[in-house]
């Protein structure tokens, strides 16, 4: 299965599961470093504090340790003057959440911060959460079945396509990282719709896009800062809000559509750096969410974006989006920013084909980015404006048994993938250089499920050198031994889309770490574990469930 946007194999994925443009793409970010919920204390651990980039320029020493504990524990400002949050977890918590503390724990005050977001991924994208966008080839529809068929196709016809979704998604580790045995659990319920103005109102081209989320159940949102790596924590959703804005901007294309303009609020997500992989959620660079600047999807900005097809397989795109700082703490509605944000510059070009036209389809796409955000060296603190990089993903088809068959929708096929991002910034606040996963996908195995997949991947993150000086010297003020992980943590991910009816799809994954670091909880006194991590995130459309949509 992929998403819709990435234009391989679109048929291919329940109808549902389309995104048509809109990734929400890693829909729910985590928290930033700010928000995760504290580990309990015990008596072998040093009480510490993650430090800010303003923090980082006093270096600590033995002697200075304890002060620094004390201060910890105050709230402080951040270089934009962002408040931060301490946020502490009591023991009731930890239990209600499946913690096991073990002798290696180390007990940590973590604070909240708007200035080195540390776990901005998580959320499933938005084909998983069902959101629809017309940025896209429309998928062929398929007969319309449900108790409501008669009613979705009168609001189809009038020109509205409604979307009422369900996702549910539980993450556990239980070998891997600073506190093992842990687990996440979330809920999203997405409602909205596309209104089609050409139909409602003569407007050619154009189209309105809504929709709201909502997350009212939440079990453990620490779970990212538990764990505290690149690979496994950072996608740990934290999301202390319930309701959300989920997209609302007007689009309109020209041109025989070959012209494409969009403005209002939405994310950078829903149209850059489009998953190749098999399960957004298995491949979102942490670069591209907090050294660009991409606010993860749940979370909205004022932008905008131009696409322009030069060929039906080739297109260019450039766009702009306000980047807050504070995210994890906005719903989508304020109409200005509270604290000092930036601004995220990004152009990209993509080259797609599907089976329509091509029996061996294939997705490429080069994105650069700028970010207008001060950055702060994590070592030295020193500080300067902007800092850029790029991305560059790519997937295709390289078998199928059929040999190439013309006229099959949904053949059994083997795919190839990878994308890598990198900073061109050595000194960028994040301290991440370079992020990236590879694989293979088979896709509908058995001719009975034609719209199962499974995929094997990949996976590395690397440190800059900085940041790795700045893990070692926050260890030793924490009261370790000594910092011995080294710069590039890797791993191993299998996962797979599993269709158990036309409008429900279960997304099941395991990882395995190696050389897991301390990125997302630098003052962690011990060594964390290298281990297993596993999820699940379960999607039901109920929009195409109940007949109100045929796509």
């Amino acid at each position: 299965m992929t998403t819709s946007r990435c234009g391989v194999l679109v048929h291919r994925q329940p109808a549902a599961l389309r995104i048509s443009g809109i990734a929400l793409a890693t829909m729910l970010v985590s928290g930033t470093a700010a928000a995760q919920t504290n580990p309990v204390a015990t008596a072998a651990t040093v009480p510490t504090v993650v430090a800010t980039p303003a923090a980082r320029a006093k270096k600590p020493n033995a002697a200075a340790v304890g002060k620094e504990s004390t201060k910890a524990r105050q709230k402080v400002k951040d270089a934009a003057g962002a408040q931060k949050i301490t946020v502490a977890a009591n023991t009731g918590d930890s239990a209600a959440s499946g913690s096991r503390p073990t002798a290696n724990d180390a007990a940590t005050i973590k604070e909240a911060s708007t200035d080195r977001p540390t776990v901005t991924q998580g959320i499933p994208s938005t084909d998983q959460l069902g959101v629809t966008h017309a940025a896209d080839a429309p998928l062929p529809p398929e007969p319309r079945q449900g108790i409501l068929a008669g009613v979705g196709k009168k609001m189809n016809d009038w020109g509205f396509t409604p979307v009422f979704n369900l996702t549910q998604m539980y993450l556990t580790n239980p070998s891997v990282g600073q506190q093992t045995g842990n687990h996440e659990a979330l809920t999203f319920i997405s409602v909205g719709g596309d209104f089609d103005l050409q139909k409602i109102a003569g407007f050619n081209g154009a189209t309105i896009h809504f929709q709201q989320v909502w997350v009212p159940f939440t079990t453990n949102l620490g779970w990212g800062k538990q764990v505290g790596d690149v690979l496994v924590g950072q996608p740990g959703p934290y999301v202390p809000k319930v309701s959300h804005l989920g997209i609302f901007t007007w689009e309109q294309k020209a041109f025989d559509n070959r012209l494409d303009v969009e403005v209002g609020k939405s994310s950078p997500d829903f149209y850059f750096a489009a998953p190749v992989c098999n399960t957004g959620f298995a491949c979102q660079s942490a670069i591209l969410q907090d050294n660009a600047g991409m606010n993860p999807p749940l979370y909205v900005n004022w932008g905008g974006r131009v696409r322009y097809n030069l060929t039906p397989a080739i297109s260019v795109q450039v766009g702009v989006w306000r980047s807050n700082p504070a995210f994890p703490f906005t719903n989508g509605y304020e109409w200005t920013d509270t604290v000092p944000d930036s601004n995220v510059w990004l152009a990209n070009v993509t080259y797609r084909t599907s089976y329509a036209t091509d029996p061996y389809p294939k997705s490429y796409e080069a994105l650069f980015y700028y970010n207008t955000a001060t950055q702060t060296d994590p070592l030295t603190a020193a500080t300067r404006k902007g800092t850029s990089g790029a991305y560059f993903g790519g997937r295709q088809v390289v078998y199928r048994p059929d040999g190439g068959k013309s006229g099959v929708s949904d053949p059994t096929a083997l795919s190839v993938f990878g994308s890598l991002t990198t900073s061109f910034d050595s000194h960028a606040s994040t301290g991440l250089a370079v992020t990236g996963i590879t694989g293979l996908i088979l896709e509908a195995p058995f001719r009975s499920r034609p719209h199962d997949s499974y995929s094997l991947s990949f996976l590395w993150a690397t440190l800059t050198p900085n940041e790795q000086a700045f893990l070692k010297q926050q260890n030793l003020a924490a009261g370790g031994t000594g910092y011995t992980v080294g710069r590039t943590q890797l791993a191993l991910k299998l996962d797979a889309n599993i269709a158990v009816t036309r409008s429900i799809v279960v997304s099941p994954y395991v990882m395995r770490s190696w050389n897991t670091n301390t990125w997302g909880n630098p003052l962690y006194a011990g060594t964390p574990r290298n281990g297993i991590a596993a999820g699940v995130l379960a999607t039901v459309f109920f929009d195409k469930m109940l007949g109100l949509t045929d796509r």
